[in-house]
């Protein structure tokens, strides 16, 4: 990989990285105006407004980065002859790039490490799944799971403190051993229409893909509280599920309540017995939000932070500040093929210049054949009809062309 290539990444990072913090908090105002005016939403809505915002967090920068491109494309237009000193030109960029080295370089290395750690987290979670010691459900309790749906879902026993459900392909209900004995009938099928509900939801794919993201999105505060709220809205969610399967409301609290003594599983599987919001949900079960008007400022708040994200989009503007880039662009194995043309006393003539090199050339009309384009290192020779030299060039990366007339 060419300085030049290096150097274009660590920018283009520098500009994402600051597009992801600044995006990021406009998302979270949003979700704030959402939150507030859709809380006596139904479960569903309020769950799709958190997977939106959630998704916001990746998608904003990446639309950023394509207006980045486009302006980027927009200062490289058509290249322009020039007939100052090349070695002007390398030692600006060089002084550039120095600094960039100081502050960009030590910053992606620190996204990489942090992204890393955030893998090898989340594959150490999907090895504790795997060592999990499973035996096959009483007869009674898989009877008890296939009356409740009509999907397949694999029933296991294991040594584990709550319910939980694993697997990509085939779905697996994972239940504490001995769960039948702990929790009345009632209960019983309170939990196990809940954990249905997000097997029926795909709920154990979606969980994966979000950590993937947040491994992404490690550096960025919003993404964690962000996560934390869709994780609340999925469970509240199938809390409802379950309750609109037929499932007692109060039995679902009380079995909530005594699946939260336990410890909980690994993050992965969305173990049911998590503590941290399970005043809310069950607030939710209980004291189900009746539908009320949502006012006009709570919505015109929610409204007015969504637009802001999406004038956000406008970030990728800000590399008209940065004039390197434009070079850097150029020169790196990104950057497109410039075309020049100028005029020499001899005559005019054109060049097609990718990365520093020559690819096609022409004297007046006539297009020379790649045998006649001549270049070793910077320095090219246009050799004319006569096949003799005509004209003598010396090309940099960054798409300029520097001759003696």
């Amino acid at each position: 990989m060419s300085l030049f290539t290096l150097d274009y990444l660590a920018r283009l990072g520098g500009w994402a990285m600051a597009a992801v913090l600044v995006q990021g908090a406009l998302v979270w105002l949003s979700w704030l105006g959402w939150e507030r005016a859709a809380h006596a939403w139904p479960s569903q809505r309020r769950h799709g407004l958190a997977c939106i915002h959630f998704a916001a967090l990746a998608a904003l920068p990446a639309l950023a980065l394509l207006v980045l491109q486009w302006t980027l494309d927009g200062m490289v237009g058509a290249g322009a002859p020039s007939h100052a000193s090349p070695d002007e030109a390398l030692r600006a960029w060089r002084a550039g790039y120095r600094t960039l080295v100081a502050l960009a370089l030590p910053a992606a290395g620190l996204w990489l490490a942090g992204a890393a750690a955030m893998g090898v987290r989340l594959t150490w979670e999907a090895w504790r799944l795997s060592r999990l010691r499973l035996t096959p459900a009483p007869p009674g309790l898989i009877r008890r799971v296939a009356r409740l749906t009509g999907a397949k879902v694999r029933v296991c026993e294991a040594e584990i403190a709550s319910p939980q459900v694993m697997g990509l392909g085939r779905p697996l209900l994972a239940l504490p051993a001995g769960l039948a004995d702990r929790l009345s009938a009632e209960e019983l099928d309170a939990v196990l229409l809940h954990e249905l509900s997000h097997v029926a939801r795909g709920d154990f794919a979606w969980n994966l893909a979000q950590r993937l993201l947040l491994a992404a999105l490690w550096f960025q505060p919003v993404a964690w509280m962000l996560y934390g709220r869709l994780r609340r809205e999925r469970e509240v969610r199938c809390d409802a599920l379950a309750v609109g399967r037929g499932a007692s409301a109060i039995a679902l609290a009380r079995a909530l309540v005594r699946l939260a003594e336990a410890q909980a599983g690994p993050p992965l599987a969305m173990a049911l017995s998590g503590r941290a919001e399970l005043s809310i949900r069950l607030e939710q079960l209980l004291k189900p939000p009746q539908g009320r008007p949502v006012s006009g400022r709570s919505l015109g708040w929610a409204v007015g932070g969504s637009l802001a994200c999406l004038l956000a989009l406008g970030a990728g503007r800000l590399a008209l500040l940065d004039p390197a880039m434009r070079d850097s662009y150029v020169a790196s194995a990104f950057g497109p093929t410039i075309s020049i043309q100028a005029q020499d006393p001899a005559g005019p003539f054109a060049v097609k210049v990718r990365q520093g090199r020559v690819v096609a050339a022409s004297l007046g009309a006539d297009p020379l054949p790649p045998a006649r384009i001549l270049q070793q290192g910077g320095r090219v020779i246009l050799v004319g009809g006569a096949r003799q030299p005509a004209l003598d060039l010396t090309v940099s990366p960054q798409g300029s062309i520097f001759w003696e007339p």
